[in-house]
């Protein structure tokens, strides 16, 4: 069986679409992070079709703000799982818990939003079907709030569509979680080009569970933006270059980084996602090797994977 029978999700299925796929487009294929090593069949025997992708996420992930947690509470084994940075470990904790294998005593495997949706990037990947992840802002969290977020964008053939893994699993949404409406998420460049317009909500846009927030923030996430263009898939309290002193005690931003990230955003704005190759705009900016990281409040720095 190839891997485009048995897709009834698919908008389309031409040869067109065949073509694109077996070429191994620059999303289509594994990033150091996504991919899934030795639970490359784990991965391939959950399916992918996009609602089952996400239960199955949830059924062994666990986010640590969100209502699962509240009733059952984030233990400290859970927080250690925060700095889990690649599908291959968060499979591996979860194989070790036994929580692939149905019901189990242990607690799941805790990550946020960006480990969701890196999971469900890699089985699409595993498939030949471009996905990356988009780093950026939801209206539908927290009222009144555009809270830090990350989904799963894959190409369906025709276009590209915004996964929330997360809520995908949650009946009750008001919108299409699978689809998401592009008014409910923002990504950070669009964020960054908002507030500049808009300087009286910068405060809205950051992680109010936790009282972080305003430019300072959405500067941070555009550069973590185009690091997972370029499949670079970081964590969401990474920092490095010019986002390295970015912190809730110094706010303010140099007139170097502003330009910086004028011009970033602006180029963004041609990765509207009509590609499935690495975005040229962006191609040039340098990437990280290792980064400033703040997994539960206090700087480590991290050598990342070539």
């Amino acid at each position: 069986m190839t891997i485009f029978e048995n897709l009834p999700f698919l908008s389309c299925l031409d040869l067109n679409w065949k073509e694109t796929a077996m070429r191994k487009s620059f999303y289509a294929s594994h990033s150091v992070y996504s991919e899934p090593g030795p639970y490359r069949e784990t991965l391939m025997r959950r399916g992918v079709e996009p609602k089952s992708i996400a239960r199955w996420i949830s059924s062994f992930m666990q986010h640590p703000r969100g209502s699962e947690s509240e009733e059952r509470g984030f233990k400290p084994e859970q927080a250690a799982d925060l700095e889990l940075r690649s599908v291959a470990e968060i499979l591996s904790v979860a194989v070790k818990r036994n929580l692939l294998e149905g019901e189990s005593a242990q607690h799941k495997v805790g990550g946020v939003c960006r480990d969701f949706a890196i999971v469900a990037v890699s089985g699409f990947r595993e498939r030949g079907i471009p996905a990356r992840l988009r780093v950026g802002f939801a209206d539908y969290l927290v009222p009144g709030h555009w809270e830090d977020h990350w989904l799963c964008e894959w190409h369906d053939c025709g276009r590209w569509k915004r996964l929330d893994v997360e809520f995908a699993a949650i009946d009750g949404i008001p919108f299409d979680t699978m689809d998401v409406p592009r008014g409910r998420f923002l990504t950070a460049g669009e964020a960054w080009l908002r507030i500049q317009d808009e300087q009286e909500i910068a405060s809205r846009f950051g992680v109010s569970s936790l009282a972080l927030g305003g430019e300072w923030f959405v500067a941070g996430s555009v550069l973590r933006e185009v690091a997972a263009l370029r499949k670079l898939e970081l964590k969401p309290w990474d920092y490095w270059g010019l986002s390295k002193d970015l912190s809730p005690a110094s706010p303010e931003l140099s007139q170097q980084m502003r330009t910086t990230l004028d011009h970033l955003a602006s180029q963004l704005r041609t990765v509207t996602v009509d590609g499935e190759d690495e975005p040229e705009a962006i191609a040039d900016w340098s990437l990280p090797e290792q980064v400033i990281s703040f997994p539960h409040g206090e700087p480590v720095a991290v050598r990342l994977r070539n």
